[in-house]
C-alpha cells in the first residue's frame, strides 16, 4: 500500500479546461516527485489499483479523480513501482471518494 498527501487536488475538469501544457508538465512533476519515498516498492502484476482519495472540503466526483489516479499511476511507472501501465501490467483501477481530515491518498493493490 502507498499513502501519501495529495500534491494538489485537481479535478479532470480542469484539464478539460484547456490547461497550458507546461502547467500540465509542473503537476506531473509534483506528483512524480510525492512518489518518490515508495521507488523501491513493487507492486505484482498485473495489477488491479485501487484509489482512495480523500478530501478535507468539497469531495470530488470519482470520475474527477481520474487524472490524479492517472498522475499517480505515471509516476509509480517512472519509480519502478510498476513497469508499465499498459494492461499488461495495469488490468484494472478503482477509484474511491470519501471525507477525511486532510487531502491524501491511499494505492492499494486488490
Amino acid at each position: 500500500m502507498i499513502s501519501l498527501p495529495l500534491p494538489e487536488k485537481v479535478s479532470t475538469n480542469k484539464i478539460y479546461a484547456g490547461v497550458h501544457w507546461s502547467s500540465r508538465k509542473k503537476l506531473a512533476d509534483r506528483y512524480h516527485r510525492s512518489l518518490l519515498p515508495f521507488r523501491n516498492k513493487r507492486f505484482l502484476w498485473p495489477a488491479h489499483l485501487l484509489f482512495t482519495f480523500s478530501f478535507k472540503g468539497r469531495l470530488l466526483d470519482c470520475t474527477n479523480c481520474a487524472m490524479m489516479a492517472k498522475l499517480l499511476e505515471d509516476g509509480m511507472v517512472h519509480h519502478g513501482i510498476l513497469p508499465d501501465d499498459t494492461p499488461q501490467y495495469v488490468s484494472k483501477i478503482s477509484i474511491t471518494v470519501v471525507k477525511g481530515a486532510r487531502d491524501h491518498v491511499t494505492i492499494e493493490q486488490v
